[in-house]
């Protein structure tokens, strides 16, 4: 009897890899570094029943036309923002995603990952930790401990502003009671209970930028929050300030936030998410900038996290080829 087949856009975790190759032909594209080409993916996807992919991959129209057949798409992400879901509805396809559910935390959440990352961030940029280490390596005669060179900013017992009080932003303001921290948050809805738990202060976005030493953005991505943080924004800020953006790169103007750092506006910035994800085009100036320190997404990029995450969707193929309907079908007419 043949085995159905299943194409995967990148490497895996081995533990789902290996699961999945006991119940199918499993076929997996190479390259970690980049999501997917189009043309790698429409060669990949012919002839298989299943596609897993990853959550920058992006599945257009041609590529689910080169295979309507497909029983199921999969993907570690928990929407289908990089899927063509039209045509994937069009063809009958169905589209499954990570199950993580709207209330409560499930093991697959990356809040407490992401927060880690965020903080990471804080720390780096105030400290100058990247600049400290670049030094180290180059061999240049250390300046030694009391010298005024690459002198930081003080994280303990300043004011983190909290923009968008969800899970991410909850585990952020933990973080900041362990260094004595005064959180002012915004949200859209009061949240009294939050403010007990931590201490903290609900306030505007205006405000929020006025007096916060450090603002790290937690809110989710829409056209509402399109561009959130922008010139006008910035110039609100403290020039001693620091922009912390692990929540997605639309949010900020870009090109706002360069001049703000190129012009010293505010005092640095440490992102994870950029504008043109999944391949950011970074203005040169912007990379050689000193007082900013750039990570590629790293947010969920835990060994134990995304281990769990990829055998989720695991869960969803052997699921589906045991004859059970996956959890989160976001698509769930083209099987009626």
């Amino acid at each position: 009897m043949r085995k159905p087949k299943i194409f995967i856009t990148q490497p895996i975790e081995e533990s789902a890899l290996e699961r999945l190759q006991a119940a199918m032909d499993v076929e997996v594209h190479p390259d970690a570094t980049r999501p997917i080409s189009p043309e790698d993916l429409i060669r990949g996807v012919r002839g298989k029943d299943f596609l897993f992919c990853r959550l920058h991959d992006t599945i257009g129209a041609e590529a689910l036309e080169a295979n309507p057949n497909l029983k199921l798409i999969a993907t570690m992400a928990t929407s289908a923002g990089q899927i063509d879901m039209q045509t994937a509805n069009r063809l009958k396809i169905p589209v499954a995603s990570r199950d993580v559910p709207l209330a409560g935390v499930h093991r697959d959440s990356i809040s407490e990952e992401t927060a880690d990352m965020a903080w990471t961030l804080l720390m780096a940029v105030a400290r100058r930790l990247v600049e400290g280490d670049a030094m180290v390596r180059s061999g240049v005669t250390l300046p030694g401990c009391q010298s005024l060179h690459l002198v930081g900013s003080q994280v303990h017992g300043k004011i983190l502003g909290i923009v968008g009080m969800g899970r991410i932003g909850r585990a952020m303001a933990r973080r900041a009671r362990g260094f004595n921290m005064q959180v002012l948050f915004c949200k859209r809805t009061p949240e009294p209970e939050t403010e007990r738990e931590f201490g903290a202060v609900q306030t505007t976005l205006a405000e929020l930028l006025r007096r916060s030493d450090f603002v790290s953005l937690h809110a989710a991505y829409s056209p509402q929050t399109h561009h959130l943080i922008g010139a006008e924004e910035l110039d609100a800020m403290k020039p001693t300030a620091f922009l912390i953006n692990t929540a997605r790169g639309q949010i900020v103007d870009q090109d706002a936030l360069i001049d703000a750092l190129r012009a010293r506006k505010i005092a640095g910035a440490g992102l994870d998410v950029y504008r043109d994800e999944p391949c950011p085009n970074l203005p040169e100036d912007f990379l050689r900038m000193n007082n900013v320190v750039l990570t590629p997404h790293l947010g969920s990029a835990v060994a134990e996290k995304r281990e769990i995450m990829a055998n989720t969707v695991a869960d969803i193929f052997l699921d589906f080829l045991a004859g059970k309907k996956p959890k989160r079908l976001l698509n769930p007419e083209v099987l009626a």
